[in-house]
């Protein structure tokens, strides 16, 4: 039996993150995700009218390939996954990693090569597409965080599973009433410049400032879940 809070999460992705709408195309990426919640998105993908497309990946072999990867076989890759990627009009990944390190001994200049290479994919995915990344809870992200497995998964899942469009509706009703309060303490401390960034952040987002992955839906994305 599928663990009841996978509902939950797919809903949010394909609702919330992506608005997925009757007669969308959806890529879905998954690398070493349990099949219970792949099969659960699949319908949940199809409950809303929109076509799932699979692909599936591991670590370990994601790793064999980039050590022998060659700039004529990237241009082949780009060539057709690109003209794969403007099919669609979501993209949701699932990225699971059992050891943080698989890919440590993968050359640099490799890695450098298959990135600028395959940039326009992902450059399209950004820019024409609503997308989302998750990131799966793993034993190598609980160890990172210095937690049990079982503990890290229970905190993911009440962390993801929050409803994140009833918290976006209260921070737009607030925020007003939060910086004017926050320019007045402002003004008893002296006049303290602050950046005035206010937002709220999506489990796992980083807001696009740097290498943000998650996205949330319309039109050309800025946050995710």
């Amino acid at each position: 039996m599928s663990d009841p809070r996978y509902r939950r999460l797919t809903e949010l992705l394909t609702g919330y993150s992506t608005a997925l709408r009757k007669g969308d195309r959806v890529w879905i990426e998954a690398a070493e995700i349990p099949e219970d919640f792949v099969v659960e998105l699949i319908r949940a993908v199809r409950a809303r009218g929109a076509e799932p497309y699979v692909r599936l990946s591991s670590g370990r072999i994601s790793r064999e390939i980039g050590r022998g990867v060659t700039e004529r076989g990237l241009r082949l890759s780009l060539k057709h996954e690109l003209a794969w990627m403007k099919t669609m009009q979501a993209f949701i990944a699932l990225r699971g990693a059992q050891n943080s390190f698989e890919s440590s001994d993968v050359p640099s200049e490799k890695q450098k090569l298959a990135g600028r290479i395959l940039r326009p994919v992902s450059d399209h995915r950004i820019n024409h597409t609503r997308w989302v990344v998750l990131r799966w809870p793993t034993p190598a992200m609980a160890q990172a965080a210095g937690m049990s497995t079982e503990a890290f998964t229970d905190l993911y899942f009440k962390v993801c599973n929050l409803d994140y469009r009833k918290m976006s509706d209260s921070w737009a009703r607030d925020r007003p009433a939060i910086f004017d309060s926050q320019h007045r303490c402002d003004s008893l401390r002296g006049g303290e410049k602050h950046s005035g960034r206010g937002g709220v952040y999506r489990p796992g987002e980083d807001q696009r400032r740097g290498k943000g992955d998650l996205q949330r839906p319309g039109g050309v994305p800025r946050h995710a879940v």
